[in-house]
């Protein structure tokens, strides 16, 4: 299996330098010998299979094909024996303090400046110091990320200090449980130290954060919402760990503490791990154009209102201006010497440091301090003469802002390259957890691994696969099972649902009902105007303007139909392609599919996989049409055809996976709401005015049609279609469930079940309209509603009562909207 396997670093994690296998790779190596390259790369197969059925995803910005990214696993892990790591996570505990103890210093005392141990502009012209925060120091640094790869001298080197959100643990867990599942072959005669204690003391330490709380502590996942790159690891530790996965615009900063927004009313939040970076966390005091954070955060962690796991400000540990003082500062604060090495640095502030990088321009590697937007590395040997000229002059005129670096070639690890095993450079990226005893290293990692072997970078970004990381003793009884033990908890109380949750599960009931029934009321107009002079010519036109007034009225697409442009009667088929497609337009079947695009990414966390594959591929197709020139009425209906299946599979998926306490009562109302509003524009376009039999006798059918009500109108009146009995047929029978008194019905049964006022004596201010339409309905005579008036063109009581209702309907989404959505009464 590793006969072609080529030696090309200093450093190979399961061969000496004379390609014999390291003693605790042994047992590995003749495990996967025993397993075989056919049966090797079967098994890379049921691992992208497992990741895919999990939903397992990475998203890589402004990449065409970067959304929902499949995540990689490679079958080989890679392998530390217990003793190595054991120093490992001596040098972690000692970097972690150490990090800690500088961080209290520079919101603090600045002892570090003011005694020459750190220059200021270290620190000061880093971007991850902020002002805004100095002065309360009393947010610790809980938790600590370390990227490491194994020197050319067989010891771990730190590369990069990760402390503001150190992301991957959630991939570092699925990892471990994808090869417990899949990879079972290669545990014989390995004991593998379990991540379980690990979590169990991060839960320990989250508890910790809210000893003072005399009720249900409540701790938050702060995320920037479904499009960032790792939302689905924000959705997974947020399951794992019991906390409430939020947005900003879910937590509310008031009284000197912050506030959760959600559907019991506002409720006190103890602790935050944030996975927004720190600058847009407060648009009040930080970056004034962030959407991602909440306003007067800084003043609630002023006044000690609310815990932060990784606090702000903390970015400036991240600081690789840093790194040449980290021996020093361990020696001033721990009286130790550094125990894990780290990349020789140079950092250009200093004259002596600045003219060595300077001389050595071509054999180092050069780097900006921070991570900012201008964040750039400049690998010396690959600079043209103009390009090092270009950075020479960066140097010169800000120094303070650069390091030089010794260029490192780190230690491969073998990995599954297609069909063959090759050496690949790998990163590990390690996890600590502030205790009360200290810091505590979690016994495994993320692994990251190149795309390339040429490649000095090793990120997520550019490509790659990961890697499960074994910390391995001594075989021991322990069984494969029980490498890990999976404890997940989740809020399944309706009353604990975030308001943005709720909020996006009303309107994904509403855009997904808008979307289906515009598809209906599109594809029976073009069919209509496909199929025409099935009956009389005259009444053809007549049903044709109706029909096509009635779209634009449906879809509020105005003037559409309605204009007197001569373009729009000789090619009416244009105008529905526009209605169909056009994405900028308000109203139509493109934008309403796009709004539902949004409410679906932000409760994908919700919905099963099966659900997301299918809007996946229904929204990649759809867009695929629209951007084609204006087909033929036999494409479009065919379309339509196919995205109405896709939209009605989804739909059928969404109602039976989410349950009550998910907050599927919100998706029904608002599904309910936008049902019941689109029958009622469909009937005032066409049950209202007036027409001749033979035309009257293809509108009814027509409407019944959109309502996809025709063969349960045949069933039950067992007559052709006639005004009265498809008008009581559709708003006032009871007991025709896609009924507009129905929809109301079900309205009145499902409000009262959120959880606001459920024991008040009265009817909430969203109720009171609801039972009004009932009401109405209920007292409403069919003889009466039909009746024309004097002129004989309008039925203007049928037209009244609908009007009302519309504005009821209207009043009380927004009454529910108001109250559950954005508390304005709080």
């Amino acid at each position: 299996m590793f006969e072609h396997y080529i030696l090309e670093s200093s450093y190979d994690e399961m061969f000496d330098d004379e390609k014999n296998i390291r003693p605790h790779w042994r047992a590995l190596g003749d495990n996967l010998e025993h397993l075989g390259m056919d049966q090797l790369i079967a098994k890379q197969k049921e691992i992208d299979w497992r990741l895919e059925d999990n939903g397992v995803t990475y998203n890589v910005y402004n990449d065409p094909s970067g959304m929902n990214r499949p995540w990689h696993l490679d079958p080989i892990p890679l392998l530390i024996e217990e003793e190595q790591w054991k120093m490992v996570q001596a040098g972690l505990k000692q970097r972690a303090t150490l990090l800690d103890k500088v961080l209290r210093d520079i919101y603090g005392e600045q002892r570090l400046i003011q005694e020459g141990i750190i220059p200021m502009e270290v620190i000061y012209a880093h971007s991850g110091f902020m002002r805004e925060v100095h002065g309360f120091a009393s947010q610790p640094l809980r938790i600590y990320g370390a990227d490491m790869a194994r020197g050319p001298d067989g010891k771990m080197w730190i590369i990069n200090d990760r402390t503001q959100a150190p992301s991957g643990l959630g991939y570092a867990i699925e990892n471990r449980l994808t090869m417990n599942s899949a990879m079972s072959d290669l545990y014989h005669d390995l004991s593998i130290r379990r991540l379980y204690p690990f979590f169990e003391t991060f839960k320990s330490t989250l508890a910790g954060l809210n000893s003072d709380s005399k009720s249900e502590p409540l701790n938050v996942l702060l995320s920037p919402g479904a499009h960032n790159e790792t939302y689905f690891e924000h959705a997974y530790l947020s399951s794992f760990l019991g906390l409430t996965l939020v947005q900003g615009q879910d937590l509310l900063a008031k009284s000197g503490a912050v506030w959760l927004k959600s559907l019991k009313g506002l409720r006190r939040v103890d602790a935050i791990i944030r996975r927004v970076d720190e600058t847009y966390c407060d648009p009040l005091e930080l970056r004034s154009d962030s959407q991602l954070g909440v306003a007067g955060l800084v003043q609630a962690l002023r006044q000690n209102g609310v815990s932060m796991l990784n606090p702000l400000g903390c970015g400036v540990l991240e600081n690789l201006g840093l790194n040449p003082f980290m021996p020093h500062l361990a020696r001033y604060y721990l009286d130790e010497e550094l125990i894990l090495p780290q990349i020789a640095t140079w950092w250009c502030g200093q004259e002596a440091e600045r003219d060595f990088v300077l001389e050595n321009l071509e054999k180092l590697i050069v780097k900006s301090i921070d991570r900012s937007d201008e964040y750039h590395t400049y690998v010396g040997k690959n600079l043209t003469k103009p390009e090092l000229k270009d950075l020479r002059k960066r140097i010169m005129d800000q120094p303070y802002r650069y390091v030089g670096q010794e260029e490192v070639q780190f230690a491969t690890s073998p990995a599954l390259i297609k069909e063959t095993i090759e050496p690949r450079k790998a990163v590990i990226r390690a996890y600590t957890i502030a205790t009360d005893e200290g810091f505590e290293v979690m016994p495994g990692a993320l692994v990251r691994v190149g795309a390339s072997n040429d490649s000095l970078m090793v990120s997520g970004q550019s490509g790659g696969s990961s890697k499960d990381l074994w910390v391995i003793g001594e075989p021991g009884d322990e069984p494969p099972v029980t490498l890990f033990k999976a404890k997940t908890t989740a809020e399944s109380s309706l009353e604990s649902i975030p308001s943005l949750r709720a909020e996006n599960l009303f309107w994904l009931g509403r855009y997904l009902m808008r979307s289906i029934i515009t598809a209906r009321m599109i594809r029976t107009t073009v069919k209509y105007l496909a199929n025409a002079y099935r009956y009389d010519h005259r009444s053809n036109i007549h049903v044709q303007e109706t029909l096509t007034k009635a779209l634009t009225h449906l879809t509020m697409t105005y003037p559409g139909f309605l204009g007197q442009e001569d373009a729009l009667i000789r090619d009416p088929l244009r105008e529905i392609w526009s209605v169909c497609v056009d994405t900028q337009r308000v109203g139509t079947l493109g934008h309403t599919i796009t709004m539902l695009f949004g409410a679906n990414m932000d409760t994908k966390n919700l919905l099963p996989l099966e659900a997301w594959r299918i809007f996946d591929r229904m929204i990649r197709e759809y867009n695929l049409f629209g951007k084609g020139e204006q087909p033929s009425a036999r494409i479009i209906i065919s379309t339509l055809d196919k995205t109405l299946m896709q939209l009605m599979a989804y739909k059928e998926l969404i109602e039976e996976s989410l349950f009550d306490e998910q907050g599927l009562v919100l998706y029904e109302i608002g599904a309910g709401i936008e049902r019941s509003l689109l029958l009622i524009a469909k009937a005032r376009s066409l049950l209202v005015v007036t027409n001749e039999s033979v035309s009257e006798y293809e509108i009814l059918e027509t409407l019944l049609g959109t309502c996809e009500s025709l063969n349960a109108y045949r069933a039950h009146y067992r007559a052709s279609f006639e005004l009265r009995n498809v008008t009581e047929f559709l708003l006032l029978d009871i007991k025709f469930p896609k009924s507009l008194i129905s929809e109301i019905d079900r309205l009145m049964r499902a409000l009262p079940k959120l959880p606001k006022f459920r024991n008040a004596t009265y009817l909430t201010r969203y109720e009171e309209p609801i039972f009004e339409v009932f009401s109405m309905l209920r007292l409403s005579k069919i003889d009466q509603l039909c009746r024309v008036d004097a002129e004989g063109y309008v039925r203007s009581d049928l037209d009244l009562l609908l009007s009302g209702i519309t504005d009821k309907l209207i009043r009380a989404a927004n009454e529910l909207s108001q109250t559950y959505f954005a508390h304005y009464d709080e």
